[in-house]
């Protein structure tokens, strides 16, 4: 079969949505050919559309997207869109208004509750994948020496945040930490200069751009922060947090960003908190859950997520 993505995969994945489009286009490649379209390359989108099996649309569903999608759909009768976070209201207006001869593929089901589909179209939900060989729990004593590779304190506790460093994301809550070492790695896109410079004046660590080796900072670090409120900055299920779950790393997390409990974490894995002032209180006893084993349940390979989407697309009307 041959399968059109059409998104941002580049190698990177420093970015939730490419790093969900690079893994399952991926695992797509063991068994069938697959041919990638950038979102601005519209000439391309029409050659490979005309030639594909079935299109994949990995991007943020926003107006752009409902103008690309119901352009392809009158050339790929099989598209897919595939919405890692809800839609944005001009898209929904649009889909209410005439729905787009697509399906969808979702990870969380409030992210499609107000979504109008076109008769005979599917929406299907898909499990998001992880790398359980790369990102799995490092000894103690190789915790010890990665903090001191990246120059930390061996003997002090380190939190961690992996993502953008932007505005509405709750990274100021690091300003309030002051019972443990402090790094966040910064995808390089789309950051806030003010909001940098402020983190590393009180004296966090920021490392910018893609880390081929990024498990290895999640091995070391003994919590991962995840301050953001709510779903509407992020995609629905934190990568990350899976991530840090993964490397046997407990979590802390606002109750406002209910999708932490999808996570499939295990009992008291994730410890939720209602203010920044929160955070060093529960610092010691989140610490003590690090251990030597994931800390992540009941969690897909990106071969299963790929398997279980290609399913779906045998079952498509």
């Amino acid at each position: 079969m041959i399968i059109h993505v059409i998104g941002t995969v580049n190698g990177e994945v420093n970015e939730g949505m490419r790093n969900i489009a690079t893994h399952i286009s991926h695992a797509f490649e063991k068994e069938h050919t697959v041919i990638y379209s950038g979102l601005r390359q519209l000439p391309k989108i029409v050659f490979d559309s005309k030639k594909a099996d079935v299109t994949f649309v990995f991007a943020w569903a926003d107006k752009r997207i409902y103008d690309l999608v119901r352009a392809v759909s009158a050339i790929c009768p099989k598209i897919w869109v595939v919405l890692v976070q809800k839609p944005d209201d001009e898209f929904l207006r649009l889909t209410a208004e005439k729905p787009l001869e697509c399906s969808y593929l979702y990870i969380f089901d409030d992210d499609v509750k107000d979504l109008k589909v076109a008769e005979g179209r599917a929406v299907r939900r898909f499990a998001v994948g992880i790398n359980s060989e790369k990102f799995a729990p490092a000894a103690v004593e190789d915790a010890k020496a990665l903090k001191e590779k990246y120059g930390f304190d061996a003997g002090q506790p380190l939190v961690l945040h992996v993502g953008h460093c932007t505005g509405g994301r709750g990274l100021e809550d690091f300003l309030r930490i002051k019972g443990a070492q402090r790094l966040i790695i910064a995808s390089g896109m789309y950051e806030d200069e003010e909001l940098v410079k402020a983190l590393e004046d009180d004296g966090v660590t920021i490392m910018s751009g893609y880390l081929q080796n990024v498990e290895e900072i999640f091995q070391m670090s003994d919590v991962y922060l995840f301050p953001t409120r709510s779903c509407e900055n992020v995609i629905s299920i934190s990568l990350s947090v899976m991530e840090a779950l993964a490397c046997g790393v407990p979590v802390i997390g606002y109750r406002t960003f209910a999708n932490l409990n999808a996570l499939g974490g295990e009992n008291g894995a994730v410890t939720f908190i209602d203010s920044p002032e929160d955070i060093d209180r529960v610092l010691p006893e989140v610490t003590a859950k690090k251990n030597g084993h994931s800390l992540l349940r009941n969690t897909a390979t990106w071969s299963d997520s790929a398997a279980e989407i290609l399913s779906c697309i045998a079952e498509e009307v």
